[in-house]
């Protein structure tokens, strides 16, 4: 790659930080509308319409570029007026936008649209099939996953024709991007739209078996990631836009800031080989640093020296653990009228004994998940996956695939080993979380089933995956009630999640590890005990880890929509799915009896399902909840 191509990106959240960061040296700036983006928590922050018409204008003069941030998950609600902001962004030659939301590219379809598509970090974009199945959906630029490593990128870009951009400055959060549901299903309020309340810079005690480990902490507070010393390295690797963080950041933040990664670019781009840090922009940093700063994860996993334990640089943000109510007798409601809707029963299962304890219910399909946790026993291999294969096959069950959460560079020639051993003949198809895992398995003509993690929220997002191809598409935990109407009035088929662990954030920080001052290479296994965190509260967030060593930190209750069968039923959903890989195979083939006896009732045009209801509560005494579905929590 030409060092004459590369570019600084600098944030802008009004007229004089964008002015600001152009005096700095920024190439292009990224802002935001007073609609529609990640950053709406402050009125007084993003640009109206007329002054994005003199931005363009301004930058234009100057040789420089706009894209527009429209990074957000949507609803069906928002849709029409998102179609005429697209109209009036193409109008006004914006250089490009950013965008999360797959719906927001099927309505960019429909109209035509040719303004330059860049994704955005929000879809965890981590691996060359995750930035090849872009550039086949019409991408022009991918910015990839601020948690891949230095070697990640560098092959990424060897292989790939798009424009790489990374984050080089700014806010870190804990979770992979756009995985994060930690905000959304305690209370609502969604990361992945900008409305976060940042549970992740709360304090909490980390729960185990060693008492020196029962102190509130910042457990999950990340440092501010600085990458300003390997600008060179970055540039060797094949970053073609260098990204700064802070569109929240007023100008006189960000002058001082963009002016030192100016420099440092000049001097890469004149010298690639004899960059030297310069002491006085680099002391300068760490002087008007926010947080302490972080290399991220550019040359080795994030551990401790990545987390503000004690807080002292946190910045203070207003908010603080909520009481979260759990589900009592009294919200069950009978439900009368005609009910003889044909909906399917999906189970995911974590081993041959759970798979064994369900085979005589009545149900259509089993999810065999390749995540592989360390706290499942006895948990998939190549040998029992092709046993359970066949006991779904013998038992008229359909079988499913689904691919790990989160697949980076470094993990997807595992997952393609595994996928293209397996008899496909008798499997219904792959349910896939991430756009690698899509690609491969199109590529090699394996069905396709959209999972949780390609976060569907809207109904036209659903449209451009079934029109290309993916057979069934999972709703996202985050719609509420009326946001999975939206989406269940169209007709493809769909599936939901209606009971179990609420996975909040991945992370791949170890929490254990961490608080100990220990890190990856000296693992002690920590996770293989019953650990998790404990908010002021006492709310606990029970935490597993994969084989991987990547953090999953779950919801205090596990979700329970047994009550809501027949309206989802009536909507027209196609499948629910009880997420069942952590519970004894005798739990499992409880609950799973109940949701199948519930079924089997609405088939013959009934629900009385009181007493089904009552043994889910008795089964788990620790409580469950709907969260966001109906928003289980006291304000």
């Amino acid at each position: 790659m030409s060092t004459s191509n590369i570019e600084l990106l600098a944030p802008a959240g009004n007229w004089e930080s964008m002015q600001t960061v152009i005096k700095a040296g920024a190439d292009a700036v990224y802002a935001g509308g007073k609609r529609f983006n990640m950053r709406l928590l402050r009125k007084d922050y993003n640009f109206s319409d007329e002054e994005l018409i003199n931005a363009v204008d301004y930058l234009h003069e100057q040789g420089k570029k706009l894209y527009i941030t429209l990074n957000n998950l949507y609803y069906d609600y928002e849709l029409a007026e998102l179609a005429d902001y697209l109209s009036f962004l193409q109008g006004i030659e914006v250089d490009a936008l950013i965008i999360q939301d797959l719906g927001l590219l099927d309505i960019y379809n429909d109209m035509g649209l040719s303004v330059p598509l860049h994704a955005s970090v929000q879809m965890d974009i981590g691996s060359l099939q995750a930035v090849q199945k872009l550039e086949e959906l019409g991408f022009k630029r991918v910015i990839l996953s601020k948690n891949l490593s230095l070697d990640e990128i560098a092959y990424i870009n060897k292989h790939s024709n798009l424009g790489i951009e990374y984050f080089a400055h700014g806010d870190l959060c804990i979770s992979h991007t756009g995985q994060c549901y930690f905000s959304s299903l305690l209370v609502g309020e969604s990361g992945n739209r900008g409305r976060c309340i940042k549970p992740c810079r709360w304090e909490y005690m980390l729960s185990g078996d060693d008492d020196c480990l029962a102190d509130f902490q910042y457990h999950l507070a990340h440092k501010d990631l600085m990458l300003y010393p390997h600008v060179a390295d970055m540039v060797r690797a094949g970053i073609s836009s260098f990204k700064i963080e802070g569109r929240m950041r007023p100008a006189e933040y960000l002058y001082p800031l963009v002016s030192v990664y100016r420099r440092a670019l000049d001097a890469v781009i004149e010298e690639p080989e004899l960059f030297q840090l310069d002491s006085n922009d680099y002391d300068g940093l760490m002087e008007n640093r926010i947080r302490d700063f972080t290399s991220g994860s550019l040359y080795y996993r994030i551990d401790s020296d990545s987390i503000g334990f004690d807080g002292a640089r946190e910045p203070k943000f207003p908010t603080s653990p909520k009481e979260l109510l759990t589900l009592k007798a009294s919200d069950y409601q009978n439900f009368t009228g005609s009910n003889n809707f044909k909906v399917d029963l999906t189970v995911k299962v974590g081993n041959l004994d759970s798979l064994k304890s369900i085979l005589k219910e009545k149900i259509d399909r089993v999810i065999l998940g390749l995540d592989n946790f360390r706290q499942v026993t006895d948990t998939w291999n190549q040998d029992k996956l092709a046993v359970a294969i066949s006991l779904c096959k013998d038992n008229d069950i359909k079988a499913i695939i689904e691919t790990p959460r989160i697949v980076t560079q470094n993990d997807i020639q595992n997952l393609i080993n595994t996928l293209d051993a397996l008899p496909m003949e008798w499997i219904e198809g792959v349910m896939v979380n991430d756009l690698g895992s899509w690609h491969h398995c199109n590529n090699n003509g394996y069905p396709v089933l959209g999972g949780p993690g390609l976060n569907i929220t809207n109904s036209r997002a659903g449209v451009l995956l079934n029109q290309i191809g993916v057979n069934l598409i999972s709703i996202s935990l985050e719609n509420n009630f009326s946001d999975t109407m939206n989406i269940l009035s169209e007709n493809y088929p769909t599936e939901m999640l209606v009971h179990g662990p609420l996975c909040l954030l991945i992370t791949d920080y170890c929490a254990a590890c961490g608080a100990r001052g220990e890190d990856f290479n000296t693992c002690g296994h920590y996770c293989l005990q019953e650990y998790g965190l404990t908010d002021e509260l006492n709310n606990q967030y029970r935490i597993r880890s994969d084989i991987n060593c990547r953090n999953y930190i779950y919801h205090p209750y596990d979700l329970c929509l047994f009550h809501y069968t027949p309206l989802l039923a009536r909507a027209g959903v196609s499948s629910m799915r009880i997420e069942g890989q952590f519970y004894t195979p005798e739990l499992l083939s409880q609950v799973v009896s109940i949701y199948a006896a519930g079924l089997q009732s609405l088939k013959s045009n009934e629900w009385n399902q009181f007493s089904n209801f009552y043994k889910l509560l008795d089964l788990f005494p620790q409580g469950l909840t709907t969260a966001n579905f109906t928003g289980h929590y006291r304000e």
